[in-house]
């Protein structure tokens, strides 16, 4: 189709189509983006049509997205494609409406939540692990990333009387933010929200036999792994410390009692920094 045709409302004649490199302030975002406008050569005056806006819109989003560590929406239409999804199996899977797929490819900016949950079911993660943070449950390993808390905490998580209550939040901690920065949970856990905070699936049925495993059977604690521990503990020092900050997650609040906390909430969490 032929380009469209602009005259200068000066009277200046037919204006120039071009494409030109825009700095912007973008929600506190420092970005620079392309957009198709028409010059007119002769004064310099600039406009363009309703579609240029829209595209002009859409370069601004994305820009954003990409300076940002967000997904695109051509981005996200690729990676749908590539999985064999259409808009509305993406939707299904996100729980969400199709609307939203179709707003998020076009310009919408979608939340750092969405697109931790974007990434989950578009970037190659193994789904049927997804509930337990793309890893298989290892009993020792859970173990073992208790004893490093204590190593560091100077005190006893796991003790024969206890029902893990202060060891399942520094537990969750671990295994959720592992999940955000690393793509993958520490120990396979499965947690449920419970009345005092987050709580080993099951734990009534695992607490006999994390206290019998082997640690030494478990895969070791990688590098990154013992800097997110690090990090954890220096948030939460105390046991109450992680106790309270654990309820005040939003995402806590918003998971149904006895229900699986997913771990597409991960980034989410509030009480612990980036």
């Amino acid at each position: 189709m032929a380009a469209r045709k602009m005259i200068c409302p000066r009277d200046h004649g037919k204006m120039e189509l071009r494409k030109i490199n825009r700095t912007t302030n973008f929600r506190g975002v420092d970005i620079i983006y392309e957009a198709d406008i028409y010059v007119c050569t002769e004064c310099g005056l600039e406009a363009a049509t309703v579609a240029q806006g829209g595209k002009t819109q859409r370069a601004i989003s994305d820009a954003y997205r990409k300076k940002t560590d967000l997904l695109t929406g051509e981005e996200i239409k690729t990676l749908r494609k590539q999985r064999g999804l259409n808009q509305q199996e993406l939707a299904d899977l996100l729980d969400v409406g199709v609307a939203s797929i179709k707003r998020w490819e076009t310009g919408l900016i979608q939340s750092k939540s969405m697109d931790h949950a974007l990434r989950v079911y578009l970037q190659g993660y193994d789904f049927t692990n997804i509930h337990s943070g793309n890893r298989e449950l290892s009993i020792p390993r859970i173990k073992l990333v208790v004893r490093e808390f204590e190593k560091r905490l100077g005190r006893r998580l796991l003790k024969k009387t206890d029902k893990m209550l202060f060891a399942a939040k520094y537990l969750w901690y671990a295994d959720m933010l592992a999940f955000r920065d690393l793509k993958r949970s520490m120990t396979g856990s499965e947690y449920a929200a419970l009345p005092y905070g987050p709580q080993l699936n099951n734990y009534r049925d695992l607490i006999d036999e994390i206290k019998k495993a082997d640690e030494r059977s478990a895969e070791p604690i990688t590098r990154e792994e013992i800097g997110i521990i690090q990090r954890i503990i220096k948030a939460f020092p105390s046991d109450q410390n992680v106790y309270d900050a654990a309820h005040r997650e939003s995402v806590l609040e918003k998971t149904p009692v006895g229900a699986t906390i997913p771990y597409m909430a991960a980034s989410e969490l509030t009480e612990i920094e980036e």
